[in-house]
């Protein structure tokens, strides 16, 4: 299924494996300076103000319960 949407480049070795709740809200970190990946605890404001960027976490909402696999070139693993 990834293979279809990413090169392998571009991931990290590594998928995290997350359980999502549904009609629960999670943000996600798109930074990659988050100390709860894959999750956003919003310190992309931070480096934001020094940098002149604009990250914001990704917000997702399942329609129901769900186990996904995630990863992003800004993740550190």
């Amino acid at each position: 299924m990834y293979q279809n949407f990413f090169s392998p480049g571009h991931l990290n070795k590594d998928l995290m494996k997350i359980k999502l709740s549904k009609e629960k809200t999670y943000s996600i970190c798109t930074c990659g300076l988050s100390k709860t990946l894959p999750l956003c605890d919003n310190n992309h404001r931070k480096i934001n103000k020094i940098n002149n960027t604009n990250y914001r976490s990704l917000k997702v909402t399942p329609k129901k319960d769900a186990i996904i696999d995630m990863n992003s070139s800004k993740w550190k693993n």
